[in-house]
């Protein structure tokens, strides 16, 4: 029941008290006895307003009536007005900010990312637009129709984030056919290291140093009789390749060095203006430090800012050459595992260069063993 309070009755005979309460039309929603002259009971405000006046004057001791149920949480709630206004209004602003888009993130897009998040930029789906303005289904269907060779495209929320997830194509392995005729070329230069024919004649042998386009296996078999014949040349063609990148790393770098020169500006900063009394120094290069200090706790967005400028010089230094030869080679081995694309490697090898006085050039090489071949035209 709504409205309910609670208080304590001492005194004797209290069934006559009980009685005459029920004459007025008093009425209790629960009576329990603590002890001989004791007893806990619960009415409504408007019964305990009633009831009080004619305990006393039946020589009761009765105590302040204490709030229970519903009655108890409205008045704690009274209490705490400020409170619960400010969580309603943060809960408020946590419905608004789901409403809307706050990150586009694109997953496994590979080769695939730039043109991804052109058309995202097309359609207008970026950060801070509606969530209900964006057909997930739609969105998808849309991307599978632009990217042919993609296998599939996933559209997804997760939280305040829009996914988009791709998985690549994967281009069919090309079929071995007897059908018409052709030999079998060099795709690039290199050392040929072994020759296994299934179709044709051999036009190379292990040791020879070929060129691009040159004829691996040509497109032509001998009968018993020694008649030539036309076939479609097949076979594998393993050869030594050399794979080379190159990095360059400066060894001189330009050092700051402050002046003793320095500036302190205090900024009002809000979500919708900034005011400050004083400009930024006109010095030519320095270093920038800002210290927030929220200033309307978590319901008034407005902070002080307190931005100290200190000047500095700027001066070319060399850097350690050990660490820049370390760099250098971090950078080369990276750049050519990605151009190796899982070859088999036979050995690898740096070499380090001056150029000028101010750049290490580093390069890096492989030796590699790749099947060179490929179907003439």
């Amino acid at each position: 029941m709504s409205g309910q309070v609670q208080f304590r009755v001492r005194g004797l005979s209290a069934e006559k008290l009980l009685n005459a309460a029920r004459q007025q039309g008093i009425s209790f929603s629960r009576v329990k006895r603590e002890k001989s002259r004791s007893l806990l009971m619960r009415c409504s405000e408007k019964d305990y307003e009633a009831f009080r006046p004619l305990a006393q004057e039946k020589g009761f001791e009765i105590s302040e009536a204490q709030p229970v149920g519903i009655l108890r949480l409205e008045k704690r709630l009274a209490k705490r007005i400020g409170l619960w206004a400010g969580a309603l209004i943060v809960l408020g602003l946590l419905i608004w900010a789901l409403g809307y888009v706050w990150e586009v993130r694109v997953e496994n897009a590979g080769a695939y990312l730039g043109e991804v998040r052109t058309f995202l930029d097309e359609l207008g789906i970026r950060p801070g637009i509606r969530r209900s303005g964006v057909n997930l289904s739609d969105l998808r269907g849309r991307l599978e129709w632009r990217l042919p060779a993609v296998k599939w495209v996933r559209t997804e929320w997760q939280g305040v984030s829009l996914v988009v997830r791709l998985e690549e194509g994967v281009p069919p392995p090309e079929i071995a056919s007897n059908e018409g005729t052709g030999d079998v070329v060099a795709a690039s230069d290199g050392l040929i290291q072994r020759v296994t024919t299934y179709a044709g004649t051999p036009a190379v042998k292990a040791g020879d140093f070929v060129k691009a386009g040159q004829t691996l296996i040509r497109g032509e078999e001998r009968g018993k009789d020694g008649t030539a014949h036309p076939v479609r040349a097949r076979g594998e063609v393993i050869a030594r390749q050399w794979v080379s990148v190159v990095t360059r790393v400066p060894i001189m770098e330009t050092a700051s060095e402050p002046t003793g020169r320095k500036t302190v500006l205090r900024v009002i900063d809000t979500p919708f203006f900034s005011w400050r009394r004083e400009e930024e120094p006109s010095y030519l290069t320095y270093d920038r430090n800002r210290e927030i200090l929220p200033l309307g706790g978590a319901w008034l967005p407005v902070w002080l800012v307190r931005e100290t400028f200190a000047e500095v010089s700027l001066r070319p230094r060399s850097r350690d050459l050990d660490e820049a030869k370390r760099e250098g080679a971090q950078a080369a081995i990276f750049a050519l595992n990605q151009a190796l694309n899982n070859d088999e490697t036979v050995d690898k090898w740096m070499k380090f260069d001056m150029i000028e006085g101010d750049t290490i050039t580093v390069t890096a090489t492989a030796e590699i063993l790749r099947d060179i071949g490929r179907r003439g035209q």
